[in-house]
């Protein structure tokens, strides 16, 4: 991306990898509970893609029953839908960069093939699906993605959220 450091303010999110920046699909700080690519004994029982998976491919959130997760870009939805053996009630959405994907959810407050700004609502978090605790699990498919990579297509998300809305795993 071409910038012009001599007459513009320098703008948050003009300089991530593939130029891709993505606002917390949640508000306030939200602690990671289950970061990418660990526990990869438990997840190689799911096949997306026909390919077992690698280990976890997204970032887990703590989250309270209900809720409001948002949209982390502008974009159109593009699937909503019940996974009762793994995400439960999502959403995906479709971006120029690629997708994204909210789980695990309780409601919806959009409607498949509406476009939303970001920071818009997209519905409640729960813990629908394969889960034990209510949680948002967020992941993101950037182009071109291959779905047999043993990851879904799927690419870490940490790299492209603002740090100061994670708490991470560690942190108190």
């Amino acid at each position: 991306m071409a910038f012009d450091f001599l007459s513009r303010p320098i703008e948050r999110g003009h300089y991530e990898p593939e130029g891709i920046f993505l606002t917390a699909p949640f508000e306030g700080r939200r602690r990671i509970t289950q970061m990418w690519g660990v526990n990869p004994a438990f997840y190689q029982q799911f096949f997306p893609g026909g390919v077992a998976l690698r280990g976890h491919n997204g970032l887990d959130f703590a989250m309270p029953d209900h809720s409001r997760l948002l949209a982390t870009d502008q974009g159109r939805v593009i699937e909503i839908g019940n996974d009762g053996s793994g995400y439960g009630r999502f959403i995906k959405m479709q971006h120029p960069w690629g997708e994204s994907l909210y789980a695990h959810m309780q409601g919806f407050a959009v409607e498949a093939g509406q476009f939303v700004q970001r920071g818009a609502l997209l519905g409640f978090s729960n813990n629908s699906g394969l889960s034990s605790t209510p949680h948002l699990h967020f992941a993101i498919r950037i182009f071109p993605y291959n779905r047999s990579d043993g990851w879904g297509g799927f690419s870490n998300p940490l790299p492209f959220l603002d740090p100061l809305n994670l708490l991470m795993p560690s942190e108190k």
